[in-house]
């Protein structure tokens, strides 16, 4: 299985003054044959996308940036990269905004960072094949740099507000080596339980009771683990164990 050996900031950066999604011009990308790792990133975009087709909201001054991973993996072990992305983007906010305190970062099952409890990024992994059959993938990521949402149902914050000004492109340079380093080594799936231990050292709730909305259904539980794949293994209340691959989680109420 081909997988590439990154060796920090050597992968080009296709930039746009506006555009709809980074993350949809990426997979448009994989579908017309693209076959080298690059890098997207919008000053605004005008359908930027979370989790679930969600409205992600684009200001001028913070980052949106998509890595396109032509053939990173087995399409088994895609689902990954939202790990690995999520240590990656921690390990650049602490790189390129020093002044926060490490112990404030953590990692929200699977995909967001949140610092001091509010929501600073996101991450939206896509993936599937090319046309000729082989594994694809996109990794977006919004960074909240200057501004932050105000009207959403859980709190949002940017390193503006919490004291640490980052412009998008020193993000983004943190954010290129970070990749590099932590893709190498996840190196196509066979050092991921390297990143899973890694990611659950910063999780949110591990150990705690939270609750993953599923759709319609909520699931209260303790959060005791990560499989493999990366899922949730949650104790249910009533000691029944259940694996959630999605889900909306927030924090439950201590028994």
């Amino acid at each position: 299985m081909a997988h590439y050996e990154f060796q920090g900031s050597t992968v080009p950066i296709v930039r746009f003054t506006q555009i709809g999604s980074t993350n949809a011009e990426g997979m448009a990308r994989l579908q017309r044959g693209e076959t080298f790792p690059v890098w997207l990133v919008a000053d605004i975009q005008t359908a930027g996308r979370g989790r679930r087709g969600r409205l992600w909201t684009s200001e001028l001054g913070n980052l949106f940036a998509t890595l396109v991973l032509p053939n990173p993996a087995p399409v088994a072990n895609l689902a990954q990269l939202c790990f690995v992305a999520g240590l990656a983007l921690r390990d650049a906010v602490i790189s390129a905004a020093p002044q926060i305190a490490t112990d404030n970062m953590k990692l929200k099952w699977p995909n967001d960072l949140l610092i001091d409890g509010g929501k600073v990024a996101g991450i939206l992994v896509e993936g599937g094949t090319d046309p000729h059959g082989r594994p694809a993938a996109v990794i977006g990521f919004g960074v909240n740099c200057l501004h932050h949402p105000e009207d959403l149902p859980y709190k949002a914050t940017s390193l503006e507000a919490l004291g640490a000004p980052t412009a998008p492109d020193r993000m983004l340079e943190a954010l290129d080596l970070a990749m590099a380093v932590r893709l190498n080594q996840w190196n196509a799936g066979t050092g991921f339980p390297a990143i899973r231990s890694d990611w659950m050292r910063h999780a949110l709730g591990m150990g705690d009771q939270v609750s993953v909305k599923i759709g319609e259904r909520e699931v209260v539980g303790r959060f005791e683990n990560i499989d493999t794949r990366g899922a949730m293994m949650l104790r249910r209340r009533d000691g029944v164990a259940e694996i959630i691959t999605a889900g909306d989680v927030s924090l439950g109420k201590p028994d």
